[in-house]
């Protein structure tokens, strides 16, 4: 297949999970001279229907314009794999492409993803027990909506990862778990390397990590800027009209970046992480099942 705007399809592409490592291997893997990727965080050309019904041709444009005819596109979004509707997007695109899910413990997971949500203004509930406590009753109304807020939903990985397997094929599904990532990236990135059948001598630099904890100065003005920027509000079109999207995101980055001040999750209740350790263990051992995998720790 001839290479171009039209038809340069994505090859690898990391669709799970949030708060697993998944930045930092993107731009590990981004590092390679054969692979081209995006500038923004997530791709959410799949996802969002507003852009996903203006075509793949204008998504090329806005997140891989510039990109060498010659190399691999990789891309990722952290939340297409709960979403077999959104899978179904994907699979139609390229249903050869590489998928990527990290796994981190869910426990964890899931009070990382909080703290993010909280961080960037999604989440305006004040703990943790209470956000779980909320979470049936968010979900019941929209998954959409609440996806940055669905903690044990998100963190339940089994019934994920057996529709992925199921719709593209345990061959193209390449789950990996971020005690592995850490542990060992280049590894890793060269694995990932040989499934896009391009040089794996090739060693990023991972030294960097990306996307670590913080909390805003201010959760008001996170609340607001987030809320703006994903509304359809009138002068957020007219302002996007006259900004390139790589310049919008920069600034985007910017603002966000100077809200934020470094932080460090309290620990978290004895009696939450013991009730969530429960809830876990059957997928977890579904889980085991499904990928022939040793996960005895996050559940012991």
């Amino acid at each position: 297949m001839t290479k171009n705007q039209g038809t340069m399809k994505i090859q690898l592409m990391i669709v799970g999970t949030q708060k697993s490592g998944t930045s930092s291997l993107l731009r590990y893997l981004a590092q390679h001279p054969d692979i081209e990727t995006h500038a923004q965080p997530e791709m959410t050309f799949f996802l969002q229907e507003r852009e996903y019904t203006r075509g793949y041709e204008w998504a090329f444009t806005k997140y891989f314009d510039g990109c060498s005819q010659d190399n691999q596109l990789i891309a990722k979004n952290v939340m297409v794999m709960h979403a077999p509707e959104i899978m179904q997007r994907i699979y139609e695109h390229n249903p050869m492409i590489q998928l990527v899910v990290l796994l981190r413990e869910p426990v964890a997971r899931a009070y990382s993803a909080y703290w993010w949500a909280r961080r960037r203004g999604w989440e305006t509930i004040k703990t943790f027990e209470e956000a779980l406590d909320a979470e049936e009753t968010r979900l019941k109304e929209s998954w959409f909506k609440w996806r940055q807020c669905a903690y044990r939903h998100n963190s339940t990985y089994y019934p994920h990862v057996k529709n992925l397997i199921e719709q593209f094929g345990a061959s193209q599904v390449h789950c990996i778990l971020t005690e592995t990532l850490n542990a060992d990236a280049q590894t890793v990135c060269q694995q990932l390397f040989n499934h896009l059948c391009i040089r794996n001598d090739f060693a990023p630099v991972i030294e960097q990590r990306h996307n670590q904890a913080a909390m805003p100065r201010s959760e008001r003005f996170s609340f607001l800027f987030t809320r703006f920027m994903a509304s359809h509000n009138p002068l957020r079109r007219a302002i996007r009209k006259f900004v390139p999207d790589a310049t919008a995101y920069k600034l985007r980055k910017a603002v966000l970046n100077w809200n934020d001040k470094p932080f460090t999750p309290p620990p978290m209740d004895a009696q939450t992480r013991e009730e969530l350790v429960a809830y876990f263990k059957p997928f977890n051992q579904q889980l085991e099942e499904l990928l022939d995998r040793e996960l005895t720790h996050w559940h012991t």
